[in-house]
């Protein structure tokens, strides 16, 4: 991943999303797509800023500055903004109806809050706030089964949703990632992804086989090219949401910079094909290898 490159990606998708910083929103649900394209800017600046600093910290008992390439850390943030883009697309993007955002935007939200209203608290204020999401719920769980949408599903999917355990039913982020990003790049690097965030074998093997400078950053560079496209993505979503943001990109010099990494993932397939047939000339056939997340 070229340095430069990721901060022109850095800097245009500051400059779309700022477009609407200040705009008041009149339906105040697409708030939170302002939100999580916020969300998504920062993981990517922390990655860049431990790809290109390293992390540094000094530490009382431990003799002089701990000092470290943190490429597994990248790992998990490039998992995290997958994840935060796939949400985006999912709610703001995807639908096809009004009603069939009505019901994802309500069952994510529940599924949200019914988590922290299940949290084990015992201060007046922890039970004054599980109060209020108690009631908050209850709104969301009316609007719900109001939604075309719901009244779709099996009951038991129906009652999953409404427990606020499934706010994406029939979806799951690997699949969501297969079908936006495609098969090979989506499903594939997305379980990859999800070996750091869950210390899987994978990640201890390769942590222990890391014994350079030079292999981290490897590492590293390789963790930052899975986060480009997706930021990418996230600008061109976002701009095409937005009739401000739209007009920046429209503007920006490096929006032809930034439409080429948002189609890298859909070229990705015939490239990954191309050098497989490659390998197959010289290796004979290679297996293919399928992972659930």
């Amino acid at each position: 991943m070229d340095r430069e490159h990721f901060e022109k990606l850095l800097a245009l998708n500051y400059a779309v999303v700022e477009a609407c910083y200040k705009k008041k929103v009149r339906d105040v649900e697409f708030v939170y797509a302002d939100t999580l394209a916020r969300k998504l800017f920062q993981h990517s600046v922390t990655a860049f800023a431990l790809w290109t600093q390293h992390t540094r910290a000094t530490i009382e008992g431990i003799d002089g500055e701990v000092h470290l390439p943190d490429w597994p850390s990248i790992q998990v943030l490039a998992r995290a903004c997958v994840e935060t883009y796939l949400t985006f697309h999912y709610l703001y993007i995807d639908p096809k109806t009004q009603d069939e955002f009505e019901f994802r935007y309500c069952a994510w939200m529940l599924a949200g809050f019914t988590r922290r209203e299940s949290f084990p608290t015992i201060t007046e204020h922890g039970l004054q706030q599980i109060a209020r999401d108690r009631v908050a719920n209850e709104r969301y769980r009316r609007r719900i089964r109001k939604t075309a949408y719901f009244q779709r599903l099996k009951s038991r999917t129906q009652e999953r949703v409404l427990a606020g355990h499934n706010w994406h039913p029939g979806n799951t982020m690997s699949s969501m990632a297969a079908r936006i990003f495609g098969p090979q790049w989506g499903q594939a690097l997305y379980g990859f992804m999800c070996s750091y965030a869950h210390s899987d074998a994978l990640a201890a093997v390769q942590m222990k086989q890391c014994r350079s400078a030079e292999e981290a950053e490897h590492f590293a560079d390789a963790a930052m090219s899975l986060i480009a496209p997706t930021l990418a993505r996230m600008t061109a979503d976002y701009a095409g949401k937005f009739v401000k943001a739209r007009k920046v990109l429209a503007e920006h010099p490096y929006r032809e910079f930034n439409q080429a990494y948002a189609a890298l993932s859909q070229d990705l397939p015939e490239i990954i094909e191309e050098r497989r047939r490659i390998l197959r000339d010289k290796v004979g056939d290679i297996p293919e290898t399928r992972r659930k997340p």
